[in-house]
């Protein structure tokens, strides 16, 4: 019987499909460190300290639990360790619960002996900037670093560096359009006024150099893949710190919704051990408030039970996400799975995605559009 693990939290969960059952695996590749890389990334220090003169350099750390961003941050520093008195460290969590992912990332660049002044994304002054604001940190920088990691997103499409700046709070666009629109004026004003570099990656491309040269390769790579008609599709979330509310997973709903028939089920597999999420994302749920991300994600979520049917595997209270989107939830993807083939039988056609590291889109909407 073929079995899958899933990461779940800080552990592993399993699915066992039955020899009966009619089941593809979507297999993504990842990216994996070699030696190259370090060469490139010390090349690029290089480079940096000839742009840096004798003006100060922002790195500024987009966390999201993946240790690929920490592996890259830590050789960069390591690499312009003479520099250290003229490097500052902005860290922004802005994919994790707020406050929690806040602790979450100063403790991760602690265990990786980062050393170099680290200033919350949140702490820093913002000041008027081109019809925007901007952090002062930014503006007074000869050199701006974004360290992230850049994934498909239910929502934004893509998160890369676009919303480490503007989501992790170190631009401020003027609250017009949609969340898109935004994000997208905030950062053309930026890299038309400051010298911004990053090292990212995108499963298993790895992108060093200018920040607007990386972000044009980024926003055309298609993360669509053409799949054929399922009834279920199940997949995971990535583990902690990444699963660990349903603020933080939301967005998954929007990523497969295209995956599945309509009326089919989409099954998310995420621990959410700290609950719904922060404050902000609560006001969206129970009152509407929340900031625009937040009431965007609940959209979203709506919308996508409304066109699915959603189940969890997560330690959420059953009752609220019944009563909330209509969502089925339950203690292990095995459950979820008998659930699946009830209703939809033994001839129910399954799609398993361990990580949503692409967007699965029926082969017949592709051809309609």
């Amino acid at each position: 019987m073929p079995e899958f693990w899933f990461r779940y939290g800080s552990t592993e969960v399993s699915l066992e499909v039955p020899e009966d059952v009619s089941y593809e695996r979507l297999e993504v590749k990842e990216f994996k460190p070699g030696e190259d890389l370090w060469r490139r990334i010390s090349e690029f220090a290089d480079d940096l300290r000839k742009d840096l003169g004798p003006g100060r350099m922002t790195i500024i750390y987009d966390h999201s639990g993946e240790k690929l961003s920490l592996i890259f941050l830590k050789h960069l520093v390591e690499s312009l360790e003479e520099l250290a008195d003229k490097i500052t460290i902005i860290a922004s969590c802005w994919r994790l619960e707020p406050a929690w992912g806040r602790e979450d990332a100063k403790r991760s660049l602690k265990e990786y002996g980062i050393k170099a002044e680290v200033l919350d994304a949140h702490e820093c002054e913002l000041v008027e900037f081109k019809g925007i604001q901007a952090a002062k940190k930014l503006l007074e920088s000869s050199v701006n670093v974004i360290i992230t990691s850049s994934e498909p997103h239910g929502l934004l499409g893509k998160a890369s560096l676009k919303e480490a700046l503007v989501l992790g709070g170190l631009l401020k666009p003027r609250p017009e359009g949609n969340l898109k629109e935004m994000v997208q004026e905030a950062w053309i004003r930026a890299v038309e006024e400051l010298k911004l570099y990053t090292i990212t990656n995108l499963n298993d491309r790895f992108f060093i150099g200018s920040a607007e040269r990386v972000m044009s390769e980024i926003d055309e790579i298609d993360l669509t893949v053409q799949v054929s008609d399922f009834d279920v599709v199940i997949a995971g979330c990535g583990g902690g710190p990444k699963d660990s509310s349903l603020q933080q997973v939301a967005h998954i709903a929007g990523l497969l919704k295209d995956s599945v028939k309509e009326g089919g089920l989409i099954g998310v597999i995420a621990e959410c051990g700290r609950g719904l999420g922060s404050r902000s994302f609560m006001e969206a749920l129970f009152g509407g408030g929340g900031t625009l991300l937040d009431r965007e994600l609940v959209r979203l979520l709506k919308k996508a039970s409304e066109e699915r049917r959603i189940a969890f595997t997560s330690a959420l209270p059953k009752s609220i996400l019944r009563s909330l989107f209509g969502i089925r939830c339950f203690d292990s993807p095995q459950e979820m799975l008998t659930y699946a083939l009830r209703v939809y039988s033994k001839s129910a056609r399954i799609l398993i995605l361990e990580k949503p590291l692409v967007k699965p889109v029926r082969s017949i909407l592709l051809e309609r559009s």
